[in-house]
């Protein structure tokens, strides 16, 4: 893949401005490392086999313009499902208790 963007850093070794690929340094400081590229390697659109996708933004496109809806990255963010399910049963519980008072002060 070629490179369209160069990316340049100050580097506190050297003392000047260089390629992030000329950085040197003592701890993980390198602009690289933080930098999210667009490229992939070739993935077939599952929605349209005959699409084969080196980009993200322009597959996520296909995505949207289709209809699709791409699943999150929520269980990397910390979901969890016994978080939900317990979310669920604690409004059930409540819902329980709430008709069991009502019982109890209609007098049924």
């Amino acid at each position: 893949m070629t490179e369209k963007h160069k990316l340049f850093q100050w580097c506190p070794i050297q003392e000047k401005v260089v390629s992030v690929e000329e950085v040197m340094v003592r701890v993980h400081a390198n602009a690289a490392h933080h930098f999210i590229h667009d490229e992939m390697p070739p993935t077939r659109n599952p929605l349209n086999p005959k699409e084969i996708y080196t980009s993200k933004s322009k597959l996520r496109a296909a995505y949207r313009a289709a209809g699709a809806v791409e699943v999150g990255d929520a269980y990397d963010r910390g979901y969890t499902t016994e978080q939900e399910s317990g979310a669920s049963e604690r409004k059930l519980i409540q819902n329980i208790k709430a008709k069991m008072i009502d019982r109890y002060r209609n007098g049924r």
